[in-house]
This record gives C-alpha cells, sequence and structure tokens, in this order.
C-alpha cells in the first residue's frame, strides 16, 4: 500500500466527507505521524487517515475499524472516550488508495494530564474494558516490532537490526514467563492519548486495542522518564507485578525505537531522535 502523505490524505478525506454531505472548507492537518491527522473545518469532524503504519500493518483498515468499534463500545458504556463521528458511517473509508476513519472533534490539545489523572483513569478504563465482547489480538504493537524487523530495507544497519531482534526476543520471552493474566487493553495508554476535552478527560486513539497484562499500558507512562511511576502505581490501585512491568517498560522502549525507525524515513527532522533511541540498545 502506498504511503499517504498529507495533501494526499486532506484530497481524500475531503471528497469521502463530502459524499456523506460533510461541509469541509477549511481542512487543517492537526498532525501528521502514524496517521494524518485532519479537522475537516469547519464541521465538528476528525479524519484519520493511515500513513507511516502502512509500512508494518499489511491491513490498516483492520486496526481502524477496531478501533472504531471498541470506542463505540466504551461510549454506549459511559466511559470517556473520543466517539466516532455521527455524521459519517462508524467503518473504515477508502479513497485513492487512502484507508480512513472519522471521529468527533474534541477541540484543541490542552495540558498533559498528571500521573493522578492518568492512573486512576486508566484503572477505570480497565475496568470498562472487561466488558468488550469483540475479538481483539494479543499485544498488538508487538507485531509492528516484528513487521519492522522482516522489512527487507530499513536505514537501520545489519549489526543494529540484530541487536533488536535479539533483545525482542529476550524480553518477549521474559514476559511470557510471567504468565500475567490478560485482558483488554487501550493498548496505548500514554499521556498523549488522555485528552482534555470541554467534558473533562477523554481517552482517544485505539487503533492499537489488544489483550495482554494490564503492566502492558501502565508501562506507557512509568516508562517515561518525565512522569512519576509510584505515583502513577499508587493511583492506579491494583497490584502489578514489578518484574512484569519492567519488561513491558523495556518493551515499550524497543517500540518506541521502532516507530521512530520508521518515522526517520519520511521525516529527516526526526532522525537524530531515531538515532538516540537506537543507541540505547547498543549499551544495554
Amino acid at each position: 500500500m502506498p504511503l499517504t502523505n498529507s495533501a494526499d490524505a486532506v484530497r481524500a478525506v475531503v471528497a469521502v466527507a463530502a459524499s456523506f454531505g460533510v461541509n469541509c472548507s477549511a481542512p487543517a492537518v492537526l498532525s501528521d505521524g502514524a496517521n494524518v491527522i485532519v479537522h475537516l473545518s469547519p464541521a465538528p469532524v476528525v479524519a484519520k487517515v493511515a500513513s507511516v503504519t502502512t509500512l508494518v500493518r499489511p491491513d490498516p483498515a483492520a486496526g481502524l475499524q477496531r478501533e472504531l468499534d471498541v470506542a463505540s463500545f466504551l461510549a454506549r458504556h459511559g466511559a470517556p472516550v473520543g466517539e466516532p463521528s455521527p455524521e459519517i458511517p462508524a467503518a473504515t473509508h477508502t479513497r485513492g488508495g487512502s484507508v480512513m476513519s472519522f471521529w468527533r472533534y474534541l477541540g484543541p490539545g490542552g495540558p498533559v494530564a498528571d500521573e493522578w489523572t492518568i492512573g486512576s483513569m486508566l484503572r477505570d478504563l480497565h475496568g470498562a474494558l472487561r466488558g468488550y465482547p469483540g475479538s481483539v489480538p494479543a499485544l498488538a504493537p508487538l507485531r509492528d516490532v516484528g513487521e519492522f524487523l522482516a522489512r527487507a530495507e530499513t536505514r537501520l544497519s545489519a549489526t543494529d537490526k540484530s541487536l533488536l531482534a535479539a533483545a525482542f526476543a529476550r524480553l518477549t520471552a521474559e514476559l511470557d514467563q510471567g504468565e500475567p493474566v490478560a485482558q483488554v487493553l487501550h493498548g496505548d495508554a500514554g499521556a498523549g492519548n488522555l485528552m482534555a476535552a470541554g467534558s473533562g478527560w477523554v481517552w482517544h486513539d485505539f487503533e492499537d486495542t489488544c489483550t495482554g497484562p494490564v503492566a502492558w499500558d501502565l508501562a506507557a507512562s512509568t516508562a517515561s522518564q518525565r512522569m512519576d511511576s509510584a505515583r502513577i502505581l499508587s493511583a492506579y490501585g491494583a497490584e502489578v507485578d514489578p518484574a512484569q512491568l519492567a519488561v513491558c517498560e523495556r518493551l515499550r522502549l524497543l517500540n518506541l525505537t521502532v516507530w521512530y525507525s520508521l518515522y526517520a524515513e519520511r521525516f529527516p527532522r526526526l532522525r537524530e531522535r531515531a538515532a538516540e533511541l537506537l543507541a540505547t540498545w547498543r549499551t544495554s
């Protein structure tokens, strides 16, 4: 599947939105990374278009549809989440090779959630997700790592690729040895996916929804040097295996390393950060 750039994404989402009678006279790209996020201004609708994700996800529509399904379930049960747009059918749409989904516009980004908010809201989210009846894959974000390592062409040297592959094998084996209790997870529950909206804090970006140990979701924040992990765990309130959390934090770093390596293929400005992350594995 061709990599969608922001200009192609805007043209595609405007065309699809128009087919459902949604007026979009001033589209604005809100972000351009794994996906291209476009506000279909003046309509209260945001489009999410698969972009860099297509490099490691053979079927990006599957993840986008699963996100729509999970968010719809949570919204029906009163969980604070970003919801699919009511103006366009809650399904994936394709135009000119671009795969997309449509969501309610939540407004401009606000402050970053603090540790207590993250921990307590993640506990409540996990409680709501336990009732999800649909099928979700096990630790879906780790599939991205495997797909990346299997790619024939990357900017990595053979030595660095071998280092990442060895770390991936070691860490996933350690995770399996702990026999964690699995449940449905957000999949990418970092502070960046908890947004201050008009009605309060809401979770969004459920594209990585999966089953796994709760330590995987917690590690998205506890692995950050900018966060007080003890405060997050205290707010979460349930016992978490510290060994499993440590493994998940390393796997989070590996996942981040892979994604920045992917971003670096398209965005030269991110190559320095990609190199910094890669260097951490040469000394670990």
